[in-house]
C-alpha cells in the first residue's frame, strides 16, 4: 500500500462515484428507519455491478458464485445478484449454507474455507449444491455416504498447497502437491461422488492497486499444476478451476486467460474493493456503515461500533467517516478513525463541530460482516434518489420488524420476491431459460 495515499480517498470517491448512497445513509438514520451500527446496502448500484460482472463472465466463459459473506450473507443482496444473471452462491462453511438455504436461495458451492461438520454433511447435500469442497478422504467419504443415501451424484473440488502459499495464517487445508495423487486417489473409489474440480484462496493478492496488472498469487499457481497432474496421473479430465479472493471485471480477465473456470466475487459486488479507489472500475461503491456520535471524551468524538473491523493494518489505511446531521454538513466534516482497543466498542477521532446524535458514515471499511454484530439494512430507490428500507438484518440475518424482533422466514422470503422482481434483468433471464 502507497504509505503517502491521500486519506481521504474513500470519501472523495464515494462522493464522486455514488453520493447518493452517503446521502440516503444520513436521511434514513437521522429519521430513525435504521439505527446506528448498519451497514446500508444499495441494492440499485448492486444491481447495475451484477450485470456488469454478468456480461464480463458470459464472454469469459467463467461460471460466478456469488459470495456473500461480507455482506452478512444478505438474502436481498443475494437473489439481486441472481437476478442478474450470476450463477448461484457459495457457502464458505456450512453456517452459511444454512442460513442461505433458510430464504431458498441456491448454494452452489460449501466448504470452501472449512469442511462440513459430519452431523451436517446430509442436510448441506439435500441443499444440491454443484460443488462441495473437501479437504480430506474422510470428509469426501462422509459426502459420498450422504449422497449415495440420497441417490444423488455429487461433485467434490479439492484443494492441494505447497508450504509458503499460506497468504492467511490458518486457512489452509487438503493436500500438498508433494503427495496429492496418491493420497485423493482413494476419492475415485467412492460410491456417488465425482471429482469435479480444485479451488483456492486467495487467487489474486490484495497488495495491489490495480487490476488490470495484478498476478496470481502463488497458491494459485499450486492449483493449476495439481490440475495438471490429477488429470494426468488419475485419468480425470476437464478438472475446473475455482478462483476466490478480488474478484472483480477486471480480474475476470486475468484469471480466465490464465486457466480459471469459476470466479467468486464478494466485495466486487459492493464495489468495496482497494481497487476501486484508484480506478473506475464498472462497479460501484454500494456499501457503507452508518453509525452515530454517541459522547465526547478528551475532545474526541466516540462513535458506535459494531460493524468497525477492516482488514488492513493501521499503518496502511486509517478510515475516515462523514460526520453530520445533514448531507451538506457531513461532506464538510471529516473524522479520521483513533483506535480504540481491541473490542469493537467505539470507533471516532478528532472532528470539530458533530454532535452527540450526528450520523457518522463510513465509505470504506473491506467489512466481514459475517464476523460482526452490525445490522444490515438493504435499500432500494437509492439510484432515483428515494431511498426505501426494504429490510433491516441482525447479525444472525434474521430480518426484523418495528420492534427489532425476528420475522417469520416465510415472510421474509415473500419480501424477497416482491423485491427480487422488480430488479429482474430481462436479458439474463432469456439466456437463461435458453440455457
Amino acid at each position: 500500500m502507497d504509505s503517502a495515499v491521500d486519506p481521504q480517498l474513500p470519501v472523495r470517491r464515494v462522493l464522486e462515484r455514488n453520493p447518493n448512497l452517503v446521502r440516503a445513509a444520513i436521511e434514513l438514520h437521522q429519521s430513525g428507519q435504521i439505527p446506528a451500527a448498519t451497514y446500508v446496502l444499495d441494492l440499485d448500484a448492486i444491481a447495475d455491478n451484477a450485470k456488469a460482472m454478468a456480461a464480463v463472465a458470459r464472454r469469459l466463459g467463467l461460471r460466478v458464485y456469488a459470495m456473500t459473506k461480507q455482506d452478512g450473507h444478505n438474502p436481498y443482496l443475494a437473489r439481486v445478484v441472481l437476478e442478474q444473471g450470476l450463477d448461484s452462491i457459495v457457502a464458505v462453511e456450512a453456517i452459511e449454507a444454512n442460513i442461505l438455504n433458510r430464504f431458498g436461495l441456491p448454494v452452489g458451492h460449501v466448504g470452501h474455507l472449512s469442511n462440513i461438520p459430519k452431523h451436517q454433511v446430509g442436510r448441506i447435500v439435500g441443499m444440491n449444491p454443484d460443488v462441495i469442497t473437501v479437504y480430506s478422504y474422510e470428509a469426501a467419504k462422509a459426502v459420498s455416504e450422504a449422497a449415495r443415501a440420497q441417490g444423488r451424484d455429487q461433485g467434490l473440488y479439492v484443494r492441494v498447497n505447497k508450504p509458503g502459499d499460506e497468504i492467511f495464517a490458518g486457512m489452509v487445508g487438503g493436500w500438498s502437491e508433494d503427495t496429492c495423487v496418491e493420497e485423493i486417489r482413494p476419492i475415485l473409489d467412492l460410491p456417488n461422488v465425482h471429482i469435479a474440480g480444485l479451488t483456492m484462496h486467495p487467487c489474486i493478492s490484495y497488495n495491489h492497486t490495480d487490476p488490470w496488472k495484478v498476478e496470481p498469487t502463488d497458491s494459485f499457481f499450486t492449483m493449476l499444476r495439481a490440475k495438471e497432474k490429477l488429470e494426468k496421473d488419475l485419468g480425470l479430465s476437464d478438472l475446473r478451476v475455482n478462483c476466490a479472493a478480488n474478484c472483480n471485471t477486471a480480474t475476470f480477465e486475468t484469471l480466465a486467460r490464465y486457466g480459471a473456470t469459476d470466479v467468486e466475487p464478494g466485495s466486487g459486488l459492493t464495489g468495496s474493493s482497494l481497487y476501486g479507489l484508484y480506478h473506475d472500475l464498472p462497479e460501484r461503491q454500494s456499501q457503507v456503515y452508518v453509525s452515530e456520535v454517541m459522547h465526547y471524551w478528551e475532545g474526541e468524538a466516540y462513535t458506535l461500533g459494531g460493524g468497525l473491523t477492516w482488514l488492513y493494518s493501521p499503518d496502511q489505511w486509517i478510515p475516515q467517516a462523514m460526520v453530520g446531521s445533514t448531507f451538506e454538513d457531513a461532506t464538510e466534516r471529516i473524522m479520521p478513525m483513533r483506535l480504540k482497543g481491541v473490542v469493537d466498542y467505539f470507533g471516532g477521532g478528532p472532528v470539530d463541530g458533530a454532535k452527540i446524535g450526528d450520523t457518522a458514515v463510513y465509505p470504506l471499511l473491506l467489512p466481514q460482516i459475517f464476523m460482526n454484530r452490525a445490522y444490515v439494512a438493504a435499500v432500494s430507490g437509492i439510484a432515483r434518489n428515494e431511498p426505501k428500507l426494504e429490510g433491516l438484518f441482525d447479525t444472525g440475518c434474521n430480518e426484523l420488524d418495528e420492534n427489532f424482533a425476528p420475522l417469520p422466514p416465510a415472510e421474509t422470503r415473500s419480501r424477497i420476491e416482491r423485491v427480487a422482481r422488480s430488479y429482474v434483468d430481462k436479458s439474463a433471464q432469456r439466456d437463461r431459460d435458453v440455457s
